[in-house]
Order: structure tokens, then C-alpha cells, then sequence
């Protein structure tokens, strides 16, 4: 499949010399000292937080970073590559929110978080477990990471998004994660078996949590994120082309250290900026404009050859209505068409990141699968052509009952996990239930059916032990 181009080559060389200028004139702040003393024992100037980064510096070690690599699952059937001509759903991150038909908007809990455990786990089109899905409210701030880590490992068995809201937490990824696989921590760089977001705080800063994170993360070489939500007119000019010279400085700037910290560090180009709801004073992901960055992050990434983050099936929406339907699959669909490598928010996500719906994961699940079978592509060779099978039928005839059609349909037509496409009478018959109450009954028939991936009793009792012995039961 083509990937779809939304600037020139011209258009990029010119984004690409005003990020190099930014970052050697006007830098970039790093609340955090060790992450200042990398930088200073590079050679970069440095003004109390501010870092100025040379133009070659900065090409040199982005350069150093892979284009491509391998997530590990414990099951190796679900390994994920990263970059190539690869894609990776994965859910939603984040909201503090969960929404579902039955009970309506309310604080998330650890139970909601591990029921998105297991959706994700049951997904055919989701890749990689999330992260902070939906944050478990009921658990004390300082044992949910753990708490996450835990039900992630132990309720799927795909790759997962390590902790991101800390060094501590970082640190607690990569010793659960060896607990997981069994090996030592150095060991871990070889089997990359997570992924974490660290994000930057715009304009142009990083704060002390997410560079301990990073720098942490890029020790022991873990995959990680290297995330910018710039809101353009708000926290960044209000045109994109200026947006994207901002989320550019943060994002090369947070690569580079990953690079002096431990070469060949694998990152993703992560952009998810969008524009402010100017009525509002809101960030709107749900804006086209979302969509416009979400191209341009991935011809950037292309432009320094390293993988890519951007899109998902994001909305502002309250609900898991036809507005959600419509900015989501928007997103969605421009992140597959444009080659991004890995589609964070691929399920669930409500008003702008504040809340998760159980009914719209499993909606969102099945944009998923659609963008999947376009990813797909064709190939028109002989077979596909049929020119054989157009002979036999010939004119006035029908495919419906021809052996090509049985031999074929199932592998050439996307098959949805939520069939409403019979007639309006036997559609009114079964009840004429909405979109949104087919996924409500969908995803308790999910999990209800939901069988947990072995794990060996050891290695969970040791994950309980380490959870148990920290901050105890």
C-alpha cells in the first residue's frame, strides 16, 4: 500500500532546518539535573536548565537509533515489530474516567483496568496490552504502577506499555519485567518485552518525572516514546507548520539524550499534537488538524529514519456516539494511510483523554480491524485478476455460487466482530439494537468468555512476592 504524503520533500526540508535552528538558538529546558550533566559532559551549552544542541550533535545521535526492532511477548507468537512497513495497535492511555452504558462516567478502578487487560488480550487487531488504560483510582498512587504492571503480565500475554510516571516506576517496570521473563535485567535489552510513553511538557521542557523515566528506561536500553502534545494556539503557534517545528525540538531533544545515555537506544517519533478548541480553551484531538499532524509526524519520522507514533481512534465526544464514529475512525485511518508505525489510542478513548468506554473499545476494536484489511493492500497479479473465472461466468452471470467465491471470500473480505449486515426486517426482528448497545452486549459476552494465558505459578508467585514485599498487601 502507498503511503499517503501530506507535505512536499521541500515541505519537510524546511520544518526539519527551523527545528535544527530552534534547538541551537532558543533550546529546550530540562528540569532534572542528571539529565543536565549528560548533556554539559556532551559538550552542549547550557545555561542553568536551558540546553542548546548543535545541529550536528543532534543529527549524529539520532541517528544511532534503530529503525527497526522487535517487541518480545512471553507468548512469541505475539511478538510486534516495530518500524518497516509495520503497524502496532494499541488501546487507550491514560484517563482517569471510565464510561460505560449501564452505569454511566465515574472514576476508574483497578477492576476496570484489568477488564482492558483482557479486552486488549482478546482483541485479534489489538497488538500490544496498554498502558494506563484507565487508572486504577482505588489504589494508592504509589502501588498503582505495580498494580498495572502486574494485571498486564499476568492477564495477557502480548507485549506491554511499562510505567511512565517516574524513575521509580521505571525502575519497577524493568524488575518486574525480569521477574517475568526470568532473566537478568541486563538481559532485558535483548528481549525489549515493553514499551513506555515518556512525554515532554510543552513548549520546549522537560520535567524531572519524565527524564528520570527516560534516562532510567535507556539504561537498561528499553523501547520508549519519545512523546510531544503541543496544542497549537495554546502551546504552540497557532498555524502546524510552526506546531510541528515545536513538537519536533521536544521530540529530537528527548531522543538525543536517549542516545548519549545508551547508543542505539531504541524510540518512536511520537507526535500527538493537535489545536486548541478556541471557543473552549480546550485541546480538541478530535479536530482535523489532529489528523494533519499525525501525517507530518510520520513523514518526519520517515525524514530521520526512526519509527513513528501518532493518531488512534480519538474524540472529544461524551459519548460513543456518531460524533466518537466519525473523529475516530478520522484518526485512525489517516495513521494507517500515512505509515505510522505505532497507533496509540487505538480503542476506547473518550472526551479528549479523560475517559475510556467499554462500549467504545470494542467499537473501536473493529475500526481497527477495517484499517487492518486496508493496510492490507492488493496485488494484482494473475489470481486476483480472475480473468479465468470472469471468462466462465461470463456476461449475465453470478459469482455468488462460483467455487472461486467459496474458495476465496473468507481471506479476501474483512470479517467484523460485530454483524449487523442482514436486512432491515431481520435486523428489526433480532431487536434493532444501536451500534453502541451491540458493544455494550459484546463486550460482556468478552469477557465473560475470557480465558486467562498460562503462566507458570512460580513466576506469578514471585510478581505477587515483589508487589506484596514493596508495599505489602
Amino acid at each position: 500500500m502507498q503511503r499517503f504524503e501530506y507535505f512536499t520533500e521541500d515541505d519537510v526540508q524546511k520544518i526539519h532546518e527551523a527545528t535544527l535552528r530552534v534547538l541551537e538558538t532558543v533550546g529546550v529546558d530540562f528540569g532534572y539535573e542528571p539529565a543536565i550533566e549528560v548533556f554539559r559532559k556532551a559538550g552542549c551549552k547550557v545555561d542553568g536548565e536551558r540546553v542548546f544542541f548543535s545541529p550536528k550533535m543532534v543529527m549524529e545521535q539520532v541517528a544511532k537509533a534503530p529503525s527497526e526492532y522487535t517487541l518480545q511477548a512471553r507468548n512469541p507468537e505475539r511478538n510486534v515489530a516495530i518500524g518497516g512497513d509495520n503497524i502496532a495497535y494499541i488501546p487507550c492511555y491514560g484517563p482517569p474516567f471510565v464510561h460505560d452504558l449501564d452505569r454511566g462516567r465515574r472514576e476508574s478502578t483497578l477492576e476496570d483496568y484489568t477488564n482492558f487487560v483482557k479486552l486488549a488480550y482478546a482483541s485479534k487487531s489489538i497488538d500490544i496490552t496498554g498502558g494506563m488504560m484507565a487508572e486504577p483510582n482505588d489504589i494508592p498512587h504509589e502501588r498503582r504502577n505495580a498494580e498495572m504492571m502486574l494485571a498486564s503480565m499476568r492477564y495477557s500475554d502480548k507485549p506491554f506499555m511499562g510505567g511512565a510516571i517516574g524513575a521509580e516506576a521505571a525502575r519497577e517496570t524493568i524488575e518486574m519485567a525480569a521477574i517475568l521473563f526470568g532473566c537478568p535485567e541486563a538481559a532485558l535489552a535483548e528481549k525489549m518485552p515493553m514499551i513506555s510513553i515518556l512525554c515532554t511538557r510543552t513548549p520546549l521542557a522537560y520535567d524531572d518525572r519524565m527524564l528520570g523515566a527516560i534516562m532510567e528506561y535507556a539504561k537498561a536500553g528499553m523501547p520508549q516514546l519519545i512523546s510531544s502534545l503541543s496544542i497549537a494556539g495554546a502551546t504552540s503557534p497557532v498555524t502546524m507548520e510552526g506546531t510541528l517545528v515545536v513538537q519536533n525540538a521536544e521530540v529530537l531533544a528527548g531522543i538525543v539524550l536517549t542516545q548519549l545515555i545508551r547508543e542505539g537506544t531504541p524510540v518512536v517519533f511520537s507526535g500527538s499534537s493537535s489545536a486548541a478548541a478556541m471557543r473552549y480553551g480546550t485541546l480538541s484531538i478530535g479536530a482535523p488538524e489532529m489528523a494533519v499532524n499525525t501525517a507530518a509526524t510520520a513523514q518526519m519520522a520517515r525524514f530521520y529514519g526512526i519509527p513513528s507514533r501518532g493518531g488512534g481512534a480519538i474524540t472529544d465526544s461524551k459519548l460513543p456516539d456518531a460524533q466518537a464514529g466519525m473523529e475516530s475512525m478520522m484518526s485512525q485511518l489517516m495513521a494507517t494511510l500515512s505509515g505510522v508505525h505505532f497507533v496509540l489510542h487505538s480503542a476506547g478513548i473518550l472526551e479528549g483523554y479523560m475517559a475510556a468506554s467499554y462500549e467504545k473499545f470494542v467499537i473501536d476494536d473493529e475500526i481497527c480491524g477495517m484499517c487492518k484489511r486496508i493496510k492490507r493492500g492488493e496485488r494484482a497479479d494473475s489470481e486476483k485478476l480472475a480473468l479465468d473465472v470472469i471468462a466462465q461466468v461470463g456476461p449475465g452471470g453470478e459469482y455468488l455460487t462460483n467455487m472461486h467465491t467459496f474458495q476465496n471470500f473468507r481471506k479476501e473480505f474483512y470479517t467484523p466482530i460485530m454483524e449487523q449486515k442482514e436486512a432491515y426486517a431481520g435486523w428489526k426482528e433480532k431487536g434493532g439494537e444501536s451500534i453502541e448497545r451491540v458493544a455494550n452486549r459484546k463486550w460482556k459476552e468478552i469477557l465473560e468468555a475470557y480465558q486467562e494465558p498460562g503462566m507458570p505459578d512460580e513466576t506469578l508467585g514471585e510478581l505477587e512476592k515483589y508487589v506484596e514485599k514493596k508495599y505489602g498487601k
